[in-house]
């Protein structure tokens, strides 16, 4: 999934541990060696939650060149805004293998959810060539997704 945002923002582990946190309801905050956690060194995020690992690749532009003209190819007004809007983006990437695509976008999308804000004008989906814009159904169609599966992490407690 990529998030398309106005201005760039690098995800601290602490504001990732949260997004986490609120998406599984568990504590991401023991460290490496938990199930649940959030590494970072330097640009390289991972964040691990349960059996599931995803990275995050932060790049200093727009997902292609020019979004502003290169609109046409997306069938809603709302998808042309969201992507004319954006300058900056964020890779994040499902890194198991042997995984099922319905089950990476599951915890894709249950994580993502949790991170957005006004900063981000939509999400896009490459493989499914489609385009989510950031709107007041965003939350509730990533959930939707979400939904799809269950997602092999354990549900607890909310986090103190």
């Amino acid at each position: 999934m990529i998030m398309l945002l106005r201005q760039p923002h690098f995800f601290t582990a602490d504001e990732l541990e949260l997004a986490a946190e609120r998406a599984w309801r568990i504590s991401f905050a023991d460290g490496k060696s938990s199930k649940h956690c959030v590494v970072q060194s330097g640009k390289a995020t991972f964040v691990k939650a349960g059996p599931h690992v995803i990275s995050f690749f932060y790049y200093p532009g727009p997902y292609i060149e020019n979004p502003k003209t290169n609109v046409e190819w997306l069938p809603q007004a709302s998808q042309r805004h969201a992507w004319s809007q954006h300058s900056f983006c964020i890779g994040v990437d499902y890194l198991n293998r042997d995984v099922d695509a319905e089950l990476g976008y599951c915890i894709l999308s249950k994580l993502v959810a949790e991170m957005l804000d006004g900063n981000c004008t939509g999400i896009y989906i490459p493989r499914e060539s489609t385009l989510i814009p950031n709107d007041e159904s965003a939350y509730l169609e990533l959930q939707k997704i979400a939904s799809s599966r269950e997602s092999g992490v354990i549900l607890g407690a909310s986090p103190d």
